[in-house]
């Protein structure tokens, strides 16, 4: 598992149905969160109770009688129910003790409202209500009713689809089938497809996965989960001209296939507390030129360090996860912290034959301003020790808001970070050391519960800084041509994120530069 804030080329989040989101999610600067959660009301007196929601308030207890009662379930009922099973909604009031023949403490029992929030903070609902009604033959006994209102299980993680002066054309989708059989399963899928770049001798690229994640298992609360992918790339390396030159003249590309996937134990310690323990497993099959180099600007030649082993070969690493999320939800903002850590071990001893550890840890905090804004302030880096073949390698287009990142593992653009501060970050592509840090600020527009295409819309701004370092021997090398060795790059994006029945989407400054040949 990757962290939380990982860069876009982490790993593929596995998707669970727990509030803590576990582990790896894409950039800050699109990271969503989570919505704020209403007050309970109730008519005291008459034929039926409700709690209801407000998306705008805090929690909260607004009553007409204070008077709590004492009454007993007799049954409970389940309304508005179509894809999510009743044994999943029954589980959750279960666990809070709310079934047939329990007592409960209307209005004022803790235990409803920790059910709603349980209930909401799975995903698969918009809105979920409360209610009592009592029964014809006494009124201490009432039916405990449960009205929700779902969304669709079936989300798009991300639409990928652009062109670079590299790659003419790519496309691809990442979907995610939240609840299958109505049993928290989650199934996900990826692909990209490219066409031939603008390289000689380059190759169409190409990437698919798959994962599945199966809901805790028993008291234990331990999840297996397991993944696969195939990867045929073409990656570029320069071969002349200027580091900041994207011009695909200057490159050349070689060829890597990876074949493999992953198992794992996710552990839920806490509501909001998760442990990932895995093992991931591949093969590649590298295609490497006979002695790589690059013709330097004053006629000199340098060899090149293509960061892989040639021919076929084995890749395994074993990974350490840990991820905590305060956030009742994270479909778009809410109050609340996240933080994650994710570590990966690759040597001979797991039977690997590279040798690396690689670090990296984030977090951020939602906070609502008094006009009900928010602002999220979030930072994240990492380091690698040891040799990381290139595809772990920390990518500068996976920090820059405007340049295109690895997708799906896959480069497809030679271009790197726009320069603004003059400081040299625009002649980086990889590096072992990164750090970032974003401040984001989000006006909500609307908010929907009766529709069945969009719940909720946010306007936001953010802006930001990052820097990438490379390998010592690089440094050491940057340092004698007299270059920074540790250069900044600047961030910033405006657009409107919108969360809908096909999952959520973002339009931005941003996200158009990452797929425009700039």
């Amino acid at each position: 598992m990757l962290v939380a804030l990982a860069p876009a080329g982490a790993r593929a989040a596995p998707r669970s149905a727990s509030p803590a989101v576990p582990i790896h999610l894409p950039n800050p600067v699109e990271d969503t969160c989570s919505a704020g959660w209403g007050p309970l009301a109730l008519a005291p007196r008459d034929a039926s109770a409700a709690v209801r929601e407000s998306s705008d308030d805090p929690p909260g207890v607004e009553v007409e009688d204070d008077v709590s009662r004492a009454l007993s379930i007799a049954r409970v009922e389940i309304v508005g129910r179509e894809q999510v099973s009743g044994r999943q909604i029954r589980s959750v009031l279960r666990a809070e003790g709310l079934e047939k023949g329990s007592e409960i403490l209307w209005p004022h029992d803790e235990r409803v409202e920790r059910a709603r929030r349980r209930l909401r903070a799975t995903g698969y609902f918009k809105r979920v209500t409360l209610r009592v009604e009592p029964t014809q033959a006494d009124a201490t006994h009432v039916v405990l009713i449960v009205d929700v209102q779902e969304r669709s299980t079936i989300a798009v993680q991300r639409v990928y689809l652009g062109t670079s002066h590299m790659t003419p054309f790519r496309a691809g989708v990442d979907l995610v089938e939240r609840n299958f059989l109505g049993r928290a399963i989650h199934l996900g899928g990826a692909f990209l497809w490219s066409t031939h770049p603008r390289i000689e001798k380059g190759r169409r690229q190409q990437a698919y996965e798959v994962s599945m994640e199966a809901p805790p298992l028993g008291a234990a609360r331990i999840a297996p989960r397991v993944s696969g992918r195939f990867v045929a790339a073409g990656e570029p390396y320069r071969v002349s001209g200027a580091n900041n030159d994207p011009d695909p003249v200057h490159f050349r590309s070689f060829d890597y296939d990876r074949l493999g996937g992953s198992v794992g134990l996710v552990f839920h310690l806490a509501p909001r507390l998760v442990l990932d323990v895995g093992y991931r497993f591949e093969r590649i099959d590298a295609l490497l030129p006979d002695a790589p180099s690059v013709v330097r600007a004053d006629g000199g030649i340098d060899d090149v360090d293509l960061q892989l082993l040639p021919g076929r070969h084995r890749y395994t690493t074993a990974e350490f996860g840990v991820g905590y999320d305060s956030r009742e939800q994270a479909f778009l903002v809410g109050k609340g912290g996240r933080f994650a850590l994710d570590l990966q071990v690759s040597s001979p001893a797991v039977g690997s034959q590279y040798e690396f550890i690689k670090l990296v840890a984030g977090g951020a905090y939602s906070f609502r301003l008094p006009w009900r804004h928010w602002l999220t302030p979030s930072a994240y880096g990492g380091q690698i020790a040891g040799r990381a073949p290139i595809f772990e390698r920390m990518y500068a287009g996976d920090l820059s808001t405007w340049t295109p990142g690895r997708e799906v593992g896959l480069r497809t653009s030679t271009r790197n970070p726009v320069d603004v501060f003059g400081t040299g970050i625009n002649g980086r592509g990889y590096g072992d050391i990164f750090g970032r840090f974003d401040l984001e600020y989000v006006w909500p527009l609307f908010r929907r519960t009766r529709t069945r295409r969009f719940y909720g819309g946010d306007l936001f701004f953010g802006a930001g800084a990052f820097t990438l370092l490379g390998s010592a021997e690089e440094r050491e090398q940057q340092r004698a041509d007299g270059q920074r060795v540790t250069p900044v790059g600047f961030n910033a994006d405006l657009g409107v994120r919108l969360d809908t029945a096909l999952g959520t989407f973002k339009i931005s400054v941003g996200s158009v530069l990452r797929r425009t040949p700039l």
